[in-house]
């Protein structure tokens, strides 16, 4: 048997364990795999990977007031995406803006 560079080979991680593709999909308001590009989901995949004390610092770094403001959109209708699912309450959602500080 020869070795072929771009067959599958096993990651090594437990069939117990979810997929990138599961882990996204349990996410309320994250973009599927499929419909972002090859540095995106590479960005994706290395942040899901990380500790999540790591996760949390990245998250910090990024939620500056310009990048909020930039993003206002976006972050409104995921806030009302999960309001109208019920996946938050009214209080949650009204303190979710205040922490974003959208009026």
């Amino acid at each position: 048997m020869k070795w072929n560079p771009f067959s599958k080979q096993s990651s090594g991680a437990q069939e117990d364990e979810p997929t990138l593709e599961e882990k996204m999909a349990a996410m309320p308001g994250a973009p599927k795999l499929e419909d972002m590009g090859m540095m995106e989901r590479f960005a994706m995949k290395r942040f899901m990977k990380m500790s999540p004390e790591d996760q949390k610092k990245m998250i910090e770094k990024s939620m500056t007031p310009k990048n909020i403001e930039k993003h206002k959109d976006e972050i409104v209708a995921s806030l009302e995406e999960m309001k109208k699912n019920r996946m938050i309450s009214d209080d949650q959602y009204r303190l979710m803006k205040r922490k974003f500080g959208i009026k």
